[in-house]
């Protein structure tokens, strides 16, 4: 059965992957595993390779699992799909990325899944996080390990009749005299805490809007991160029944427990306002990307560039974020060295009290590893494995392109079908070794000799195809003997393998679109009809094809 890849090739890039990875074939209304990797045979204790979906599914799923591979076969592009809901009761969440594959008229899907269980829980706990301090009828502020108060919720402003704008940013000794002595008791808490320790609660009288006096529980949580306190989290509840007060405080430390575990949870964590300007990252982005929190805090998205987020990933981003709905997928971005990485991001609108958008947390995972081996799979799929050129399944795709281009400037291509004279004395004479080396450096001659929008690919034992594109109808005859000539001349300046020198030659046969025709199989064709004619008329020969 034809394949784009081998099963040697994937077994190479992902036997050991602790991701379970699945090919498969499309066959009638149903699909069969080709391959799948050491996990998978532990998930199914069985043998998968030859069987189809269906006898390893119970119904229900296996129905699911091929309209998901139909809806990425139909897209021809890669669909991922979650088997989960959020807030939902399952103990294990999993999602997968298919990518559809067309070879010689058989339909693949390449799939790999992963557990994304913690994410499910960082993007739970931070939604319900959320929601509960803006939607909560407690007063809530943030304050940070610097004493400067960095949020604070509508139940706050209404409680003790302050705004919000004239609060965020201002420090502990920049306060009124009046609102710093009522600040102080918190702050003389605040100076004991070290890391690691636990939620502490003081009762306060503070206050009210209407003027009135007031007793409040104050639970003060110190939220850390790599060991370090770096904000405060309060919440203030109003003690109405003194008999209450140790119930009520007992609640607000586990409440702010949780709060802490969500904040600290998620591995890398960046936060924007609706504008795209950076309010928050962790030290987990600095050790990915490079850059530290304070080169990044108070930039626009869009300023850092294809350092962050491109133009157009950004907007598309945030056309969904806009209508208030996560967004999920994968980015590839730079870091501070220029090396390339890519995350699997989780990027989530927050909403105010009145639900408008007031805020954008990103979540994000390192996955950089796993794009690489898909690169790498994809290379494969497109290349030589002996030369590294194109092969066939390339040259089509490009030639397409090559076609738009043309047909827009008044242009022509040259086809070359290009065969090595008496390659076969080499593999009798030296083995199949230096055959094989042979062939690499005779692509390399190729391809040094031809500019750099043309392209060389092989396409048989040692048969290679060249497309020559962008060439001025009046000059396609010149520029087809320069070509060739080039070719001759690196040819015979040659090569060493083991000692021993190789000068060979080749022979050529041309077509031309779109003179000789529109369709690439058919201009291969009578490429190859041409060279036939040279190869009978002796060595290094090349001829033009010319109608019969």
């Amino acid at each position: 059965m034809p394949m784009p890849f081998t099963i040697e090739q994937l077994d190479l890039l992902y036997r050991n992957s602790k991701d379970p990875v699945y090919f498969m074939k499309q066959n009638g209304d149903t699909f069969d595993y080709v391959y799948v990797n050491l996990i998978c045979q532990a998930i199914f204790q069985k043998e998968l390779a030859g069987t189809t979906l269906d006898d390893s599914m119970p119904p229900d799923l296996s129905r699911e699992i091929k309209r998901q591979y139909l809806i990425a076969l139909k897209a021809r592009d890669r669909h991922t799909y979650r088997d989960y809901s959020l807030f939902s009761d399952l103990d294990t969440a999993m999602e997968t990325e298919l990518t559809p594959i067309d070879f010689e008229g058989q339909r693949f899907v390449l799939a790999v899944t992963k557990n994304v269980t913690v994410q499910k829980k960082i993007e739970e706990d931070y939604l319900f996080y959320e929601s509960l301090v803006q939607n909560s009828v407690d007063p809530m502020i943030m304050i940070s390990a610097e004493y400067m108060i960095i949020d604070l919720n509508p139940a706050y402003e209404k409680t003790f009749g302050v705004k919000k704008e004239d609060w965020i940013n201002l420090y502990y000794k920049d306060l009124p005299d009046k609102q710093k002595e009522q600040f102080k008791t918190g702050k003389n808490l605040l100076d004991q805490f070290v890391p690691g320790s636990k939620s502490s609660s003081i009762i306060m009288n503070r206050r009210k809007q209407d003027g009135t006096m007031a007793k409040f529980s104050a639970s003060y949580s110190p939220v850390n991160e790599n060991g370090i306190i770096r904000a405060f989290h309060v919440v203030f509840r109003e003690l109405t029944n003194e008999l209450l007060l140790k119930n009520e405080l007992k609640k607000t430390e586990n409440i702010l427990e949780s709060y802490k575990d969500a904040l600290n949870y998620a591995a890398l964590v960046a936060i924007c306002n609706l504008s795209g300007t950076i309010e928050f990252v962790n030290d987990n982005l600095k050790k990915l990307t490079g850059y530290l929190p304070e080169e990044l805090i108070g930039l626009n998205v869009c300023e850092i560039g294809e350092a962050a987020i491109s133009t157009e990933e950004y907007e598309k981003i945030r056309n969904v974020i806009l209508r208030g709905t996560i967004w999920r997928g994968q980015l590839k971005s730079l870091k501070k060295n220029g090396e390339l990485f890519w995350v699997d991001a989780t990027i989530i609108p927050l909403l105010d009290i009145d639900g408008k958008i007031y805020q954008v947390l990103s979540i994000l995972f390192d996955v950089t590893e796993r794009k690489q081996l898909e690169e790498q799979l994809r290379f494969m799929a497109y290349h030589d494995s002996l030369t590294s050129l194109p092969n066939r399944r390339l040259m089509v795709q490009q030639f397409q392109r090559m076609k738009e281009q043309a047909e827009e400037k008044g242009e022509r291509i040259a086809l070359l079908y290009i065969d090595g004279d008496d390659f076969k004395s080499v593999n009798d004479q030296f083995g199949h070794n230096v055959g094989d080396e042979f062939i690499y450096h005779f692509g390399q001659a190729i391809k040094k000799s031809i500019r750099k929008g043309d392209l060389a690919a092989r396409v048989g034992g040692d048969e290679f195809l060249v497309a020559l594109c962008g060439i001025d109808p009046e000059e396609i005859q010149l520029h087809i003997e320069k070509v060739i000539g080039r070719i001759n001349q690196t040819l015979a300046e040659g090569w060493k393998i083991n000692g021993y020198l190789f000068t060979p030659s080749s022979s050529a046969g041309i077509s031309i679109y779109p003179v000789h025709g529109d369709d690439f199989d058919d201009l291969v064709k009578k490429a190859d009809a041409a060279l036939y004619l040279a190869k009978n008329n002796g060595k290094g020969k090349f001829y033009l094809y010319a109608s019969p």
